[in-house]
């Protein structure tokens, strides 16, 4: 059963899903299914892809992504991030430099912000390129 504090954090991940479906390339958004992705609890944590409609447990199992999964790599690392932040509280990971996502400043900008209102992220503050991000390590 999950405590009011995570079914908190699950709704706040789910308005950022929503979000992120609604702006630039509309991640986590099927348009010929018209769904959202979104995470709800059953047994245990699960993720509804939005493509496939399936409930797929978000736990990085080493080696390539959950069957029902619908995305690549880096957005299951992202789904596994909120994932952690649902269940444990501590901060996630948001790689939003345009290379991985292909989305605008703005809208990386709307993304982080909200995510840092949430208690997702830290700051809002990030590398947009990816040739930024490589000078700042």
């Amino acid at each position: 059963m999950p405590s009011s504090e995570q079914l908190k954090r699950m709704n706040d991940i789910n308005e950022l899903i929503q979000l992120i479906a609604s702006i630039d390339r509309r991640t986590f958004y099927c348009k010929s299914k018209d769904r959202v992705a979104s995470f709800k609890f059953k047994t245990k944590l699960f993720f509804i892809d939005d493509y496939t409609g399936k409930y797929v447990y978000p736990y990085e199992l080493g080696y390539g992504q959950a069957n029902g999964f619908s995305h690549g790599g880096n957005m299951w690392q992202l789904v596994n991030s909120f994932r952690e932040f649902i269940i444990t509280g501590r901060y996630g990971d948001l790689r939003v430099y345009k290379e991985i996502w292909a989305y605008s400043r703005e809208g990386c900008e709307k993304i982080r912000q909200k995510a840092k209102k949430i208690g997702f992220i830290k700051t809002v503050d990030y590398p947009y390129s990816f040739r930024e991000w490589r000078k700042a390590i």
